[in-house]
């Protein structure tokens, strides 16, 4: 098996906790947000949920996309939308508790350095695809016009 190969299955495997986790967070946050007044669930709730379905969006599109580069930033930029979300909730005293607030984070930034991961995998095996195509383009060009 080829290094190529070998990147595609951990990259894959990668989507599928990314997309997990996300789940996981998901099932976590919605009986707590059915819990908020009325007022915290649209003011507050809705916007975090939301961004939490948009994240699972991203993630399975990352899952089945060819090039992931930008759907990477994409969810990337939303999980960091979340944590924003999740400080904001706890500085207008929506989540209750400084314990809420550590297991929020947790999952978001757990979510996070996933996603980091992946996306520093992908740049490398693009960094190599480029750094390859560079050395063919030279070996043709000097074949062509050196003696």
């Amino acid at each position: 098996m080829d290094g190529s190969q070998n990147t595609s299955e951990i990259t894959e495997n990668d989507t599928f906790i990314i997309l997990q986790k996300i789940q996981d967070m998901r099932r976590y946050a919605y009986p707590i947000m059915m819990r908020w007044s009325i007022a915290e669930k649209y003011a507050v709730g809705n916007d975090m949920m939301h961004c939490m379905n948009e994240l699972l969006e991203l993630a399975v599109a990352v899952r089945w996309k060819h090039f992931k580069k930008t759907t990477l930033t994409d969810l990337d930029i939303k999980n960091k939308t979340l944590q924003v979300y999740i400080k904001d909730a706890f500085e207008l005293k929506i989540l209750k508790g400084i314990s809420s607030y550590k297991e929020w984070t947790r999952r978001s930034q757990e979510i996070g350095k996933l996603i980091g991961g992946y996306i520093q995998t992908v740049n490398g095996t693009a960094a190599g695809n480029t750094a390859n195509q560079q050395q063919k383009a030279s070996r043709s060009s000097r074949g062509r016009y050196s003696r």
